[in-house]
């Protein structure tokens, strides 16, 4: 009887050791500002790995609300597409699957808009169609979203970003070349080849002074010159470029750091990366 007692006891200690090892190995509660990660400098550090950035994923097209409470980023190969955090009360929340459309189609790359009031994304309805699409912010979170009624539309693109007036930078798949297409009368009326040689995945600064994008497999910027054409794109330099790929560049909403990701890992996979911005103005007195 007392060994059979003692046998009990013995398995719920166990029990309780395992389930107090379960609980200690769990992810620490992420707070603060960009999850409270450590912020980088001029060289480039993988942006909350395990929690963002998982080993043997690809990770791509993170953007950050201008109040600093919502992120949204791509997983794939394994993942869901599009995915987002939220910072309730202090506290981030788990990375889940955003479904904007409520359809549970393949959905990515979403970026807000400068007021932080509409995010677009790109979502695949059909095979081989990949489309523009847009949630608006209401008082309980974002609307079911819709395609846009665009010219923007009449071919594949993806990785739309936007300036302060609302002016529509995105990737022409087709082409492989950056478009743009500004905002008229509440509509995006008329599209433009903005004249760069080669590049996609654009993100434009607010205030339209340059653009940030990916070409043979390294990191870009132009700026704006004085006739309003765009300058001779130049690399962001050996510090961020790296023998692996470098794509899908966008910048925080406070200007302070640059987010890409980076090929390197085995079977293509890649992480989300950040880094300082600092990089732009010594481009930009070049």
């Amino acid at each position: 009887m007392f060994e059979s007692s003692l046998r009990a006891v013995l398995r719920v200690t166990l029990s309780l050791a395992l389930i107090g090892i379960g609980a200690a190995q769990e992810s620490p509660v992420q707070t603060g500002e960009y999850l409270g990660q450590v912020p980088p400098d001029s060289i480039p550090e993988i942006f909350a790995p395990g929690i963002i950035s998982v080993e043997g994923r690809y990770e791509y097209g993170l953007a950050v609300s201008p109040d600093g409470n919502e992120i949204f980023f791509t997983a794939d190969g394994p993942g869901d597409g599009l995915m987002v955090m939220r910072q309730v009360d202090g506290v981030w929340t788990k990375p889940e699957a955003a479904n904007l459309t409520g359809k549970g189609i393949w959905e990515f790359e979403a970026f807000y808009t400068v007021d932080g009031s509409k995010v677009f994304f790109s979502a695949i309805e059909e095979v081989r169609k990949s489309r523009i699409w847009y949630s608006e912010r209401d008082t309980t979170g974002w609307t079911s979203a819709t395609m846009l009624e665009s010219p923007v539309n009449s071919v594949d693109v993806f990785w739309a970003t936007f300036t302060k007036d609302g002016t529509i930078y995105y990737t022409d798949i087709n082409q492989g070349k950056i478009f743009r297409s500004k905002l008229v009368d509440g509509a995006y009326k008329v599209t433009e080849d903005v004249g760069l040689p080669f590049g996609v995945h654009p993100f434009i600064s607010p205030d339209e002074s340059f653009i940030l994008f990916n070409a043979k497999d390294d990191l870009y910027i132009t700026f704006r010159q004085d006739d309003t054409t765009w300058g001779e794109p130049l690399s962001l330099g050996d510090q961020i470029n790296s023998s692996y790929g470098e794509t899908c560049p966008s910048l925080s909403p406070d200007g302070k750091y640059i987010f890409f990701s980076r090929y390197n890992e085995p079977e293509e996979k890649s992480n989300i990366y950040w880094v300082s911005s600092k990089v732009i103005e010594k481009l930009r007195s070049y």
